[in-house]
């Protein structure tokens, strides 16, 4: 190439700007449309890089983030991004001024969000999303080998029975004596019931820390990507009914369980990281 483009009288790198210049649009065509029809597939969750891994294992695509991060910028394609609700410091005075806060339980996860067995360190949490009669509220159980939404339930009622009603499904289908669970100081979680259902079954209860949302970081991330994705941040959930945000979370959770990949777990799907561990087993996931 040098020799050809000293007997042209050009030089390389201007060759190479002349080339990139006439035959890269062009090149991108169907690169834009494939983009657009995974992020249509995937509620626009997946970032640059997630998209260049995606297109190279399950396309066939190799390709370089970069040149995907250019690619989407350009035609509006990127992901959706979760915005920061307070500035950095608020988060760190609201830590400070609680540490003083009495524990009222052993912090025995201590954030070692890792298991090495399916069914070992289990966490859980509540959110809520409004909608147009009302407030919906999620429980769900996520289980630390594969990130996988093992057992939750949907009511309009923040009642302790419905928050404990994905445990008891949980615990009603597997065998979970001896098993870690893990979950924050809400008062559900500090009730009798609470307490009396773990000692029936023999489980181990361990607690966040007064003001320490990180203590149980992956299942505060998942409620962040369910609201982003599914578009509840801008607040389009508050003109929706009942029935219709219940079956968008359904699904959202199905679609979370079997076919979102994660960077953590080698770029592919919860229950595709576990079969390839355990081979293709029956799904333990338990919705109520």
């Amino acid at each position: 190439m040098k020799l050809l483009c000293s007997l042209a009288e050009v030089s390389r790198s201007g060759y190479y700007r002349y080339l990139q210049t006439n035959s890269g649009p062009g090149k991108d065509v169907l690169l834009v449309d494939t983009i657009r029809s995974i992020q249509e597939d995937v509620r626009y969750s997946y970032g640059a890089k997630r998209m260049a891994r995606y297109l190279t294992l399950a396309e066939g695509i190799p390709i370089n983030h970069k040149r995907i991060a250019r690619i989407m910028n350009e035609n509006l394609l990127n992901a959706r991004v979760r915005k920061r609700r307070h500035p950095a410091y608020w988060y760190r005075q609201r830590h400070r001024e609680r540490l003083s806060d009495r524990q009222c339980g052993p912090n025995i996860l201590a954030r070692n969000f890792t298991s090495a067995l399916p069914l070992k360190k289990l966490v859980t949490d509540v959110t809520w999303v409004t909608f147009a009669g009302g407030t919906l509220y999620l429980s769900a159980v996520m289980d630390l080998f594969n990130h996988e939404i093992v057992s939750y339930g949907l009511s309009i009622r923040n009642t302790t029975e419905a928050v404990l009603a994905p445990v008891r499904k949980l615990v009603a289908a597997k065998d979970l004596e001896g098993v870690l669970l893990h979950c924050d100081r809400g008062p559900t979680y500090r009730s009798e019931e609470y307490q009396t259902l773990l000692e029936q079954y023999k489980m181990v209860s361990s607690y966040s820390r007064a003001g320490n949302c990180w203590d149980n970081a992956l299942m505060e991330c998942f409620f962040g990507h369910l609201k982003c994705e599914l578009g509840y941040v801008d607040g389009r959930n508050k003109r929706q009914n009942f029935h219709h945000v219940a079956q968008e979370i359904n699904d959202y959770i199905s679609f979370y369980n079997e076919r979102r990949i994660q960077k953590n777990l080698g770029w592919i799907s919860p229950i595709q990281y576990r079969n390839q561990r355990y081979g293709e087993v029956e799904s333990i996931s338990v919705p109520t």
